[in-house]
This record gives structure tokens, C-alpha cells and sequence, in this order.
């Protein structure tokens, strides 16, 4: 059986791109504005539960994900010093790197030149500065060359996409993990992951103004929690910066919008977001809290030595 390409096949690393056709084109409702609150979002019934991993099957439309029991860690790394080294170095990094978990998000762009929109699945998203006053940056980083890179440093948008934590989030990044290879065919295919694709629209004050400004496409339906839509950080580095054959990406938040429309499902505001550990996705479980109940411990943190 011909393999498929995972999401982890490089720790932390935004993966492969796609280019796909917009048909679809509709106005949203923006959720969130800066400055004001933000409330949740209705998505699947099927995104809670205990920790849980989710199974791919052999093609990406052919059969459902499931919420399946939870796994061990499949690898522990040695000591970098043990003699003789196991594997070398940046092996055992990725390894290391399996037992972390990280978000997972898709990020979508537009190429101007073209019209062409992009998109990829990464498991390297957070945010970055939140104090008041500028825009919020938030951060990812992207393997060059990259399709969905090139569009981003040409439009200078990019939109972020917030998966629901269960089964038709995992659809969805799963779906964005295809490559280029079969080009249109990803979006001719999308209702096979339960999103349609529509177009955001640039908002009444200087931006909309801007006819250079091209906007990035959103992806909606049960698998986006939200969409965060950004703009390439203006400021000396350009929102870009080289690291060997990587490139950082900063982003100023513009705006958070809904990712689901109207409709919903009841008990999805306790939803969180989709991660990524040891080569599967994964949906958040338990919480580790402080035992009050026992003998009282004394606070290291009282001990102005520590």
C-alpha cells in the first residue's frame, strides 16, 4: 500500500501545501474584533471526550475518523551522550519531540499574481506578543520552498484556522496533508472533510481601501472551531525571518471570525482545539490539579532561596 504523508514527519514544523480552486464565494460575520469579547463557537458533539488518538484510513474520503483508545508513547530517545549514539542527533530531537504535544491548525493564503489560494496543515502555531496596544502577533514557522510561504510573503495575509478537537478536525487537517500533487482535484474533493470554502472580506476602514489587498480564503464547517485572520507583520524583518531552511513567520492579528456559521451543536462550547503527538492527532483529556485534600506540603515557592 502506497504510504501517506504525515504530519509528523518533521517535530513542530509546518508540513505540505496544497493549491486548490475557490468556487464558493460568501461574506462572514466577524466574531471577535480586537477590544472586544469573544464567545464560543458551536461545533461537533464528537470533539469532547477523554485523551484519545485518531486512526487514518487508507484514502482521506473512503471511511470516517474514529475517537480510539489512548497509546504510550511509541519511542523514548537516549542520552545524546550515551555511547554508542543510537541515532544521530536531529533524530533523536524529532523523537524527543514525538512526546510534546503541539497545535494543529491550517493556514491558508492567497497568491495575488495568480489568484491562486493556498493552504497547508502546521503543527507550529502560537501566539506571541499580548499586550495592549498594537495587534497581537502571533507566530509559526514554514519548511522552504513553500507554495502557501510564497503566497503569504506576496499578499502579506494569511488566515488561521482553529480545528475543533475530535474526529472532523482531524478530517481537516488530515485533508490539507495531500501535497500538490493532485492540485485541483484537493478542492474539488473538500465536502470529502466537511468544510466548504468561501472568501473573507476586508473590512470598511483603510484596509478595504487598499486594492492591493487580497484576501485569503476561510474554510467552514464542523471542523473549524475559528479563523483567525492576520496580516504579515510590518515591521523591519517583514514578517520573515530565515533560519537555515526554515522561515519564521510573524503575523498581526486582525480579526477572529467564526469558523461554523449558524446551526451548531449543543455541549461544543466545552470544545478545545485539535493537537498533535507521537505521529497522531489527538483530542485534550484530563486535568492534573493539586490535591487539597491530603497533608499540607510546604510551597517551595515561599522560600525566597528558591
Amino acid at each position: 500500500m502506497k504510504s501517506r504523508r504525515v504530519l509528523g514527519s518533521k517535530a513542530g514544523h509546518a508540513f505540505s501545501h496544497n493549491a486548490f480552486q475557490l468556487r464558493t464565494i460568501r461574506s462572514l460575520r466577524p466574531l471577535h474584533k480586537l477590544g472586544g469579547p469573544a464567545r464560543a463557537l458551536p461545533s461537533s458533539s464528537n470533539c469532547c471526550g477523554p485523551t484519545r488518538c485518531f486512526h487514518a484510513s487508507p484514502s482521506p474520503s473512503s471511511r470516517p475518523w474514529k475517537v480510539a483508545p489512548p497509546t504510550a508513547p511509541s519511542v523514548h530517545p537516549h542520552s545524546s551522550a550515551s555511547e554508542p549514539a543510537s541515532l544521530p542527533l536531529p533524530e533523536q530531537l524529532r523523537a524527543l519531540m514525538r512526546l510534546l504535544t503541539h497545535s494543529v491548525v491550517v493556514c491558508t493564503s492567497t497568491a495575488p499574481a495568480s489568484r491562486s489560494p493556498r493552504a497547508m496543515t502546521m503543527s507550529s502555531f502560537t501566539s506571541l506578543a499580548l499586550a495592549p496596544g498594537p495587534g497581537p502577533v502571533v507566530s509559526f514557522n514554514v519548511a522552504a520552498p513553500s507554495r502557501t510561504l510564497d503566497a503569504l510573503r506576496d499578499s502579506k495575509r494569511f488566515n488561521v484556522h482553529v480545528l475543533a478537537g475530535g474526529p472532523a478536525g482531524a478530517r481537516v487537517a488530515d485533508w490539507f496533508t495531500r501535497g500538490n500533487d493532485e492540485g485541483r482535484r484537493v478542492f474539488e474533493e473538500l465536502a470529502g472533510c466537511g468544510v466548504e470554502l468561501v472568501q473573507a472580506q476586508a473590512g470598511s476602514g483603510e484596509e478595504a481601501r487598499q486594492a492591493e489587498v487580497v484576501e485569503s480564503p476561510v474554510l467552514r464547517g464542523e471542523g473549524v472551531l475559528y479563523v483567525i485572520r492576520c496580516k504579515l507583520l510590518d515591521e523591519p524583518s517583514g514578517g520573515l525571518i530565515r533560519v537555515r531552511d526554515h522561515v519564521i513567520v510573524l503575523g498581526e492579528v486582525v480579526e477572529i471570525i467564526e469558523g461554523s456559521g449558524k446551526g451548531g451543536v449543543p455541549g461544543a462550547d466545552d470544545c478545545f482545539g485539535l493537537i498533535y503527538a507521537d505521529r497522531r492527532y489527538r483530542q485534550l483529556g484530563s486535568t492534573l490539579a493539586r490535591d487539597d485534600t491530603g497533608p499540607q506540603s510546604e510551597d517551595p515557592g515561599s522560600d525566597p532561596k528558591n
